[in-house]
Protein backbone atom coordinates (compact mmCIF):
# COMPACT_ATOMS: atom_id res chain seq x y z
CA UNK A 1 0.00 0.00 0.00
CA UNK A 2 1.53 3.56 -1.03
CA UNK A 3 -0.40 5.70 0.90
CA UNK A 4 -3.36 5.18 4.03
CA UNK A 5 -5.39 8.31 3.63
CA UNK A 6 -7.26 9.22 6.59
CA UNK A 7 -10.74 11.39 6.71
CA UNK A 8 -12.22 12.23 10.35
CA UNK A 9 -16.04 12.80 9.79
CA UNK A 10 -18.52 14.43 12.14
CA UNK A 11 -21.44 15.95 11.17
CA UNK A 12 -20.29 16.45 7.19
CA UNK A 13 -23.10 14.72 5.10
CA UNK A 14 -23.30 17.39 2.63
CA UNK A 15 -19.93 17.72 1.89
CA UNK A 16 -18.44 13.86 2.45
CA UNK A 17 -19.60 12.85 -1.46
CA UNK A 18 -17.23 15.42 -2.73
CA UNK A 19 -14.60 14.74 -0.72
CA UNK A 20 -14.35 10.57 -1.43
CA UNK A 21 -15.26 11.34 -5.26
CA UNK A 22 -12.05 13.09 -5.46
CA UNK A 23 -10.01 10.53 -3.24
CA UNK A 24 -10.89 7.27 -5.01
CA UNK A 25 -10.73 8.91 -8.34
CA UNK A 26 -6.90 9.78 -7.35
CA UNK A 27 -4.03 8.82 -10.49
CA UNK A 28 -2.46 7.09 -7.51
CA UNK A 29 -4.47 3.74 -7.18
CA UNK A 30 -2.53 2.11 -4.50
CA UNK A 31 -4.22 3.60 -1.42
CA UNK A 32 -6.27 2.78 1.31
CA UNK A 33 -9.37 5.44 2.45
CA UNK A 34 -9.46 5.16 6.28
CA UNK A 35 -12.97 7.08 7.42
CA UNK A 36 -13.32 7.40 11.06
CA UNK A 37 -16.79 8.53 11.51
CA UNK A 38 -16.52 10.44 15.26
CA UNK A 39 -20.10 9.41 16.41
CA UNK A 40 -21.51 11.41 14.12
CA UNK A 41 -25.34 12.46 14.58
CA UNK A 42 -26.84 13.11 10.74
CA UNK A 43 -26.82 10.71 7.80
CA UNK A 44 -22.77 10.55 7.78
CA UNK A 45 -22.59 6.75 8.86
CA UNK A 46 -25.16 5.89 6.08
CA UNK A 47 -23.25 7.47 3.33
CA UNK A 48 -19.53 6.40 4.35
CA UNK A 49 -21.24 2.54 5.03
CA UNK A 50 -22.77 3.17 1.40
CA UNK A 51 -19.26 4.00 -0.24
CA UNK A 52 -17.58 1.34 1.69
CA UNK A 53 -19.96 -1.21 -0.02
CA UNK A 54 -18.81 0.07 -3.67
CA UNK A 55 -15.57 1.28 -2.86
CA UNK A 56 -13.03 -1.97 -1.44
CA UNK A 57 -10.48 0.82 -1.26
CA UNK A 58 -12.90 2.47 1.72
CA UNK A 59 -12.68 1.48 5.12
CA UNK A 60 -15.21 2.81 7.59
CA UNK A 61 -14.10 3.00 11.78
CA UNK A 62 -17.45 3.73 13.85
CA UNK A 63 -16.46 5.59 17.54
CA UNK A 64 -18.17 7.51 20.06
CA UNK A 65 -17.68 11.32 19.22
CA UNK A 66 -14.01 12.19 20.77
CA UNK A 67 -12.66 14.97 18.93
CA UNK A 68 -10.83 15.41 15.41
CA UNK A 69 -7.45 14.59 17.18
CA UNK A 70 -8.32 10.93 18.57
CA UNK A 71 -10.30 10.17 15.35
CA UNK A 72 -7.02 11.26 12.95
CA UNK A 73 -4.63 9.15 15.83
CA UNK A 74 -7.14 6.27 15.78
CA UNK A 75 -6.59 6.21 11.60
CA UNK A 76 -2.79 6.17 11.83
CA UNK A 77 -2.53 3.49 14.22
CA UNK A 78 -4.55 1.64 11.70
CA UNK A 79 -2.86 2.97 8.50
CA UNK A 80 -1.13 0.12 6.25
CA UNK A 81 0.23 2.32 3.98
CA UNK A 82 4.32 3.66 3.35
CA UNK A 83 2.96 7.01 3.37
CA UNK A 84 -0.13 8.84 5.68
CA UNK A 85 -1.69 11.68 4.64
CA UNK A 86 -4.93 13.29 6.10
CA UNK A 87 -8.05 14.70 4.38
CA UNK A 88 -10.87 16.58 5.73
CA UNK A 89 -14.35 15.65 5.03
CA UNK A 90 -15.54 19.16 3.73
CA UNK A 91 -12.25 19.31 1.36
CA UNK A 92 -11.36 17.51 -1.42
CA UNK A 93 -8.49 16.99 -3.82
CA UNK A 94 -6.84 17.49 -7.31
CA UNK A 95 -6.86 13.39 -8.77
CA UNK A 96 -3.03 13.83 -9.06
CA UNK A 97 -2.31 14.83 -5.48
CA UNK A 98 -0.95 11.67 -3.62
CA UNK A 99 0.72 10.57 -6.84
CA UNK A 100 2.61 13.68 -6.85
CA UNK A 101 3.49 13.86 -3.55
CA UNK A 102 4.65 10.29 -3.68
CA UNK A 103 6.76 10.78 -6.46
CA UNK A 104 8.56 13.81 -4.74
CA UNK A 105 9.00 12.04 -1.65
CA UNK A 106 10.50 8.90 -2.38
CA UNK A 107 12.79 11.05 -5.07
CA UNK A 108 14.02 12.97 -2.37
CA UNK A 109 13.68 10.19 0.31
CA UNK A 110 11.67 12.64 2.42
CA UNK A 111 10.11 12.08 5.93
CA UNK A 112 7.26 14.97 5.15
CA UNK A 113 6.30 16.26 1.57
CA UNK A 114 3.73 19.24 1.66
CA UNK A 115 2.19 20.85 -1.81
CA UNK A 116 0.72 24.54 -1.72
CA UNK A 117 -3.86 24.55 -1.66
CA UNK A 118 -6.44 26.52 -2.50
CA UNK A 119 -8.64 28.36 -0.25
CA UNK A 120 -12.53 28.56 -1.29
CA UNK A 121 -15.58 30.12 0.36
CA UNK A 122 -17.71 27.55 1.70
CA UNK A 123 -20.93 30.19 0.67
CA UNK A 124 -20.41 30.79 -2.92
CA UNK A 125 -17.58 28.69 -3.77
CA UNK A 126 -15.12 31.68 -4.83
CA UNK A 127 -11.44 31.50 -4.29
CA UNK A 128 -10.02 33.37 -1.65
CA UNK A 129 -6.69 33.82 -2.75
CA UNK A 130 -5.70 35.71 0.50
CA UNK A 131 -5.91 32.39 2.52
CA UNK A 132 -4.24 30.30 -0.43
CA UNK A 133 -0.70 29.85 -0.88
CA UNK A 134 1.54 28.34 -3.44
CA UNK A 135 5.27 27.27 -1.36
CA UNK A 136 8.32 27.79 -3.59
CA UNK A 137 10.02 24.33 -3.69
CA UNK A 138 12.41 23.30 -2.25
CA UNK A 139 14.52 20.47 -0.24
CA UNK A 140 15.91 20.04 3.04
CA UNK A 141 18.18 17.71 4.06
CA UNK A 142 19.59 19.70 7.20
CA UNK A 143 16.56 20.21 8.75
CA UNK A 144 18.39 20.68 12.43
CA UNK A 145 20.51 22.60 11.24
CA UNK A 146 17.77 25.18 9.53
CA UNK A 147 15.20 25.28 12.45
CA UNK A 148 14.52 29.38 12.60
CA UNK A 149 16.18 30.26 9.51
CA UNK A 150 14.20 32.39 7.08
CA UNK A 151 12.99 31.32 4.03
CA UNK A 152 13.65 28.31 4.84
CA UNK A 153 11.55 24.71 3.18
CA UNK A 154 10.08 24.01 6.41
CA UNK A 155 8.84 27.51 6.88
CA UNK A 156 7.57 27.13 3.23
CA UNK A 157 5.33 23.70 3.75
CA UNK A 158 2.91 26.05 6.71
CA UNK A 159 1.50 24.56 9.63
CA UNK A 160 -1.55 22.91 8.14
CA UNK A 161 -1.83 18.85 8.11
CA UNK A 162 -3.41 18.16 4.97
CA UNK A 163 -1.41 19.63 2.56
CA UNK A 164 1.03 16.77 3.45
CA UNK A 165 2.07 13.23 3.42
CA UNK A 166 4.22 11.62 6.14
CA UNK A 167 6.25 8.33 5.97
CA UNK A 168 4.85 6.12 8.15
CA UNK A 169 7.80 4.74 9.77
CA UNK A 170 8.99 8.18 10.42
CA UNK A 171 5.80 9.04 12.71
CA UNK A 172 5.85 5.62 14.60
CA UNK A 173 9.52 5.72 15.15
CA UNK A 174 9.15 8.92 16.86
CA UNK A 175 5.50 8.18 18.50
CA UNK A 176 4.20 10.99 16.65
CA UNK A 177 0.58 11.40 17.34
CA UNK A 178 -1.91 14.53 17.59
CA UNK A 179 -2.41 15.92 21.12
CA UNK A 180 -5.72 15.19 22.43
CA UNK A 181 -6.15 17.42 24.93
CA UNK A 182 -6.25 20.72 22.74
CA UNK A 183 -9.51 21.80 21.38
CA UNK A 184 -7.46 23.46 18.51
CA UNK A 185 -3.50 24.05 17.63
CA UNK A 186 -3.20 20.55 17.00
CA UNK A 187 -2.32 21.04 13.94
CA UNK A 188 0.48 23.44 15.30
CA UNK A 189 2.08 20.68 18.20
CA UNK A 190 2.23 17.87 15.89
CA UNK A 191 4.04 20.10 13.22
CA UNK A 192 6.84 21.53 16.31
CA UNK A 193 7.11 17.70 16.95
CA UNK A 194 7.71 16.61 13.56
CA UNK A 195 10.29 19.64 12.75
CA UNK A 196 12.21 18.30 16.25
CA UNK A 197 13.08 14.97 14.43
CA UNK A 198 12.85 15.30 10.65
CA UNK A 199 15.94 14.85 8.62
CA UNK A 200 14.78 15.99 5.15
CA UNK A 201 11.76 18.15 4.11
CA UNK A 202 10.45 18.61 0.51
CA UNK A 203 7.69 20.83 -0.69
CA UNK A 204 6.32 21.77 -3.93
CA UNK A 205 4.44 24.73 -5.64
CA UNK A 206 1.13 23.12 -6.54
CA UNK A 207 -1.86 23.68 -5.29
CA UNK A 208 -3.30 20.62 -5.25
CA UNK A 209 -5.33 20.69 -2.29
CA UNK A 210 -8.70 22.42 -2.28
CA UNK A 211 -9.37 24.21 1.53
CA UNK A 212 -13.25 25.23 2.45
CA UNK A 213 -13.03 27.90 4.59
CA UNK A 214 -16.09 30.23 6.09
CA UNK A 215 -17.90 27.02 7.67
CA UNK A 216 -19.88 27.69 10.39
CA UNK A 217 -18.99 24.76 12.80
CA UNK A 218 -15.90 23.97 11.70
CA UNK A 219 -12.49 24.11 13.96
CA UNK A 220 -10.49 26.81 12.11
CA UNK A 221 -13.72 29.27 11.65
CA UNK A 222 -12.12 31.07 14.81
CA UNK A 223 -8.93 31.73 12.58
CA UNK A 224 -10.34 32.96 9.27
CA UNK A 225 -11.33 37.00 9.88
CA UNK A 226 -7.24 37.07 9.90
CA UNK A 227 -4.79 36.24 7.82
CA UNK A 228 -3.08 32.73 7.26
CA UNK A 229 -2.06 30.60 10.05
CA UNK A 230 1.65 31.10 10.10
CA UNK A 231 3.75 27.86 10.16
CA UNK A 232 5.27 28.40 14.30
CA UNK A 233 3.31 28.28 17.81
CA UNK A 234 5.69 30.94 18.75
CA UNK A 235 4.78 32.86 15.71
CA UNK A 236 1.09 32.61 16.18
CA UNK A 237 0.84 33.29 19.93
CA UNK A 238 3.47 36.16 19.85
CA UNK A 239 2.19 38.07 16.47
CA UNK A 240 -0.60 41.01 17.18
CA UNK A 241 -2.23 40.70 14.32
CA UNK A 242 -3.63 37.06 15.16
CA UNK A 243 -6.35 36.55 17.98
CA UNK A 244 -4.93 34.22 21.35
CA UNK A 245 -5.95 31.05 21.14
CA UNK A 246 -9.14 29.81 23.37
CA UNK A 247 -7.46 28.11 25.63
CA UNK A 248 -8.12 26.78 29.44
CA UNK A 249 -5.69 27.47 31.78
CA UNK A 250 -4.82 23.92 31.69
CA UNK A 251 -4.37 23.58 27.90
CA UNK A 252 -2.02 26.71 28.30
CA UNK A 253 0.10 24.62 30.31
CA UNK A 254 0.32 21.64 28.40
CA UNK A 255 0.98 24.02 25.57
CA UNK A 256 3.94 25.20 26.94
CA UNK A 257 4.78 21.70 27.86
CA UNK A 258 4.98 20.83 24.29
CA UNK A 259 6.63 23.52 23.86
CA UNK A 260 9.47 23.17 26.25
CA UNK A 261 9.72 19.76 24.93
CA UNK A 262 10.41 20.73 21.62
CA UNK A 263 13.04 23.34 22.59
CA UNK A 264 14.67 20.30 24.38
CA UNK A 265 14.90 18.55 20.96
CA UNK A 266 15.89 21.19 18.80
CA UNK A 267 18.41 22.89 20.93
CA UNK A 268 18.98 25.84 23.71
CA UNK A 269 16.69 28.94 22.77
CA UNK A 270 19.76 31.07 22.41
CA UNK A 271 20.36 29.48 18.89
CA UNK A 272 17.58 31.82 17.81
CA UNK A 273 19.13 35.38 18.42
CA UNK A 274 18.74 35.91 14.87
CA UNK A 275 15.22 36.26 15.22
CA UNK A 276 13.98 39.97 16.61
CA UNK A 277 13.80 40.82 20.01
CA UNK A 278 10.21 39.97 21.18
CA UNK A 279 10.37 36.81 19.22
CA UNK A 280 13.32 35.53 20.73
CA UNK A 281 12.59 36.64 24.07
CA UNK A 282 8.99 34.55 23.89
CA UNK A 283 11.30 31.49 22.43
CA UNK A 284 13.25 32.00 25.60
CA UNK A 285 10.35 31.98 28.07
CA UNK A 286 8.81 28.67 26.35
CA UNK A 287 11.97 27.01 26.44
CA UNK A 288 12.46 27.50 30.04
CA UNK A 289 10.49 26.66 33.43
CA UNK A 290 7.35 28.40 34.27
CA UNK A 291 8.00 31.29 36.33
CA UNK A 292 5.88 32.31 39.71
CA UNK A 293 5.72 35.89 39.92
CA UNK A 294 4.58 37.69 42.79
CA UNK A 295 2.25 40.61 42.82
CA UNK A 296 4.16 43.54 41.89
CA UNK A 297 5.21 41.39 39.32
CA UNK A 298 2.23 40.61 38.40
CA UNK A 299 1.36 44.27 37.98
CA UNK A 300 3.83 45.36 36.07
CA UNK A 301 3.58 42.80 33.37
CA UNK A 302 -0.36 43.90 33.10
CA UNK A 303 1.06 47.47 32.92
CA UNK A 304 3.11 46.31 29.67
CA UNK A 305 0.95 44.68 28.40
CA UNK A 306 -0.77 47.53 27.16
CA UNK A 307 2.13 48.35 25.08
CA UNK A 308 1.54 48.29 21.25
CA UNK A 309 2.59 45.42 18.95
CA UNK A 310 4.56 42.97 19.94
CA UNK A 311 5.82 43.69 23.00
CA UNK A 312 2.74 44.50 24.44
CA UNK A 313 1.54 40.43 23.15
CA UNK A 314 4.38 39.30 24.61
CA UNK A 315 3.72 40.25 28.05
CA UNK A 316 -0.18 39.41 28.10
CA UNK A 317 1.11 35.72 27.23
CA UNK A 318 4.01 35.95 29.72
CA UNK A 319 1.21 36.58 32.98
CA UNK A 320 -1.39 33.90 31.09
CA UNK A 321 1.88 31.05 31.12
CA UNK A 322 3.16 32.18 34.73
CA UNK A 323 -0.03 30.86 35.96
CA UNK A 324 -0.83 27.85 33.87
CA UNK A 325 1.99 25.75 35.38
CA UNK A 326 4.62 24.25 33.48
CA UNK A 327 2.81 21.18 31.56
CA UNK A 328 4.13 17.58 31.39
Amino acid sequence: MSVSIIVPCYNVAPYVEACLDSLVNQSLRNIEIICVNDGSTDVTPALLDAWAEKEDRIRVIHRENGGQALARNLGMDMAGGEYVGFVDPDDYVEPSMFARLVEEARRHGADVTACGYTSFSDGDGSVLEELSWSPAPGVDKGVQSDVMRTNSVWERMDVVTCNKLYRRDFLDRHGLRFETSFRSMEDDVLWLMVLAHATCLAVIPDRLYWYRRQRHGSVSQMLEAQERPLLLVAERLLNPGQPLPQLSEEEWGRLRGKCREWFALAGEAEAFRTLGKWDFELCRMLASPPEHPGFLSRAWWKLLSRCRGRRGRYYRLKGKLSSCGGGK
